[in-house]
């Protein structure tokens, strides 16, 4: 006789499967939506960030998390700006400014990867003299990586902030889209404030966030499935990562990705000038909602100004910062308690 427990798990198991057999029959409208954008050419929503005091060296695109917006990297790109980073950040299809345009409701992470790398382009041409870096965070991350595997010659380095999909309480989280997906798989529900909750435990900030007319709290189990298949090529991405360098950033209060699922993206990257910056203090975000400090805000723009490979700028001397010359040394991936209150950066060799 099967327990409540096992009967809820079979339930969820066989709905999740009916859910992803759904899943691919708007694949084909989903590359139909990409075609009809790459028809109409366009661009995806912008924003820019540059001091007119300041000559700009470098340039910085930055793309958004699950839920949150380009305008979530106002302050850090306010901030970078000053510090002569011309910085950019769009949305995401599907979030942000998406939301509010007729037919661009949806969700579609494969279509944002072509409009990062059509924005690098558009970057290239306005200033074709600097660097241009790619900085993505969550869901973000993952979109960068992704951009960054089928397109190195666009990108000087990537700055990939928790890019990992594997979560916490993810068999609870599993349970509740799989029965939402009986309800209609295409129906959004809030999983919103879900996010919210473990991405952060400060009032302020899941106020903000929960309030912004701009942030996108409710999805579907089909969005949601297909978040989950474009993590699962996490891996496959960095492996294809081999010749320009690689920031990893992951907070060790993170209580929605597992830091040890970061780690292991880390340890696949092919890149030789790989690093893994790792946060005590630190929760989920740390780039947008003004969730980073000045400490962060000093190491990358030392690791930009830096020419690659990036040991000169990921010296402790310089870096204010400890650092980790063996993996087993960083205690971080594997506890989500905080272990240290400044950085700390994990360097190993390329792991193939």
């Amino acid at each position: 006789m099967l327990s409540t427990k096992s009967l809820v798990s079979l339930l969820a198991i066989t709905l999740v499967s009916t859910a992803l057999s759904w899943a691919y029959q708007p694949a084909a409208a989903n590359s139909e939506q990409t075609k009809n954008y790459k028809a109409q050419r366009g661009s995806p929503p912008c924003l820019t960030w540059i001091d007119p005091d300041v000559e700009p060296r470098a340039v910085l695109l930055c793309v958004h998390g699950c839920g949150l917006h380009n305008g979530s990297f106002k302050d850090f790109g306010e901030t970078m700006a000053k510090r002569g980073i011309a910085t950019y950040a769009v949305d995401v299809r599907g979030f942000g400014s998406f939301q509010r345009k007729e037919g661009t409701h949806g969700i579609d992470l494969n279509g944002c990867v072509w409009d990062v790398e059509e924005t690098l382009k558009v970057l290239h041409k306005a200033h074709p003299t600097l660097p241009t870096y790619l900085l993505g965070e969550s869901m973000g991350g993952a979109i960068a990586l992704r951009a960054t595997a089928q397109n190195q010659s666009l990108v000087s380095g990537l700055i990939a902030s928790v890019p990992a999909g594997t979560r916490f309480k993810q068999y609870r989280t599993g349970v509740r889209v799989a029965l939402h997906a009986l309800a209609g798989p295409a129906k959004d529900f809030n999983i919103g404030a879900t996010i919210v909750n473990q991405s952060t435990k400060k009032p302020e900030l899941i106020k903000e966030w929960s309030e912004d007319p701009l942030s996108r709290m409710k999805m579907s189990p089909l969005d949601l499935i297909q978040f989950n298949h474009f993590c699962d090529g996490n891996v496959d991405s960095a492996k294809k990562v081999t010749s320009i360098p690689v920031l990893y950033v992951q907070g060790c209060k993170d209580q929605l990705i597992k830091p040890a699922s970061t780690f292991n993206i880390f340890q696949h990257t092919a890149s030789p000038d790989k690093w893994l910056l790792q946060i005590g203090n630190a929760e989920h975000l740390i780039f947008e909602e003004h969730q980073f400090t000045d400490t962060i805000v000093d190491l990358v723009v030392k690791w930009i100004d830096s020419p690659s490979p990036k040991k000169a700028a990921m010296d402790p001397a310089t870096a204010s910062c400890t650092f980790l010359s063996k993996p087993e040394e960083a205690a971080a991936p594997a506890s989500t308690e905080p272990v240290v209150s400044e950085p700390v950066l994990t360097k190993t060799e390329s792991t193939q």
